[in-house]
């Protein structure tokens, strides 16, 4: 049975499924800023992780629309495959892509859960591969739809996840106090209640006094990435 303690970013593979304008206005399932903002927080673990990423969109220039801004710009210079299939794992450049990467664990999440999200994970599974569907990053024209579309992939052998557990993951293969930095940084600015938690921590209610250095360094265009900094300092 996979379990996310096998997860690391050495050997997984993200895919991000047709997060375009048009799909995005007919989302009923979840609060669609927070949606947006969880697929952005997955781009970003992407990122900073350096593991290999496909994007995906479907009818660009027709009914679907450009990919969302602001995932293309955590990706700038990465063009989407723009599919023509309607289930993502029969276009064979995005199939290409998954296989070019050379990773056995596929991390999957877009537009709509019961659609191409559904889709790609049982090709996944069919395939051979570990899948993990990030729940929280997906959503579907309703909150029923989302859930079958879930608990159906469960019966299938996906193993769901949320944006926060596949970073927790990631981190729980290094021991460096600088990724551990990484860890408060992001939960700090994107985690919500549990990013709330962890400020608290940072700071002693006896004497007002920081418990741990907040300090974030700015570099280029990832400084508004309080992660990214520590990334780049690692490759040196």
């Amino acid at each position: 049975m996979q379990t996310t303690n096998g997860l690391t970013p050495y050997n997984s593979t993200i895919v991000l499924l047709d997060y375009q304008s048009r799909f995005a206005l007919t989302l009923s399932s979840t609060n669609g800023e927070t949606l947006i903002q969880n697929a952005v927080n997955l781009a970003k673990v992407a990122i900073t992780f350096s593991v290999p990423t496909v994007l995906t969109t479907v009818g660009e220039t027709s009914f679907g629309g450009p990919i969302l801004s602001k995932l293309q710009e955590v990706f700038p210079d990465q063009k989407p495959i723009d599919r023509v299939a309607v289930n993502p794992w029969e276009d064979g450049r995005i199939i290409g892509a998954v296989e070019k990467a050379g990773r056995h664990k596929l991390v999957v999440a877009g537009l709509w859960t019961d659609f191409g999200v559904a889709h790609f994970v049982r090709g996944g599974l069919q395939a051979g591969y570990d899948v993990y569907p990030v729940v929280d990053a997906c959503a579907d024209m309703s909150a029923q739809a989302h859930r079958i579309a879930v608990e159906r992939m469960i019966r299938e052998g996906a193993l769901p996840i949320s944006w926060l557990q596949l970073l927790m993951a990631f981190h729980r293969k290094s021991s460096s106090p600088d990724v551990y930095k990484i860890l408060l940084n992001i939960v700090n600015d994107h985690a919500t209640l549990y990013g709330l938690d962890m400020k608290y921590a940072e700071t002693s209610p006896a004497q007002g006094r920081p418990r741990w250095s907040n300090n974030k360094p700015r570099e280029s265009r990832w400084g508004k990435w309080s992660m990214a900094p520590i990334r780049l300092q690692e490759r040196v």
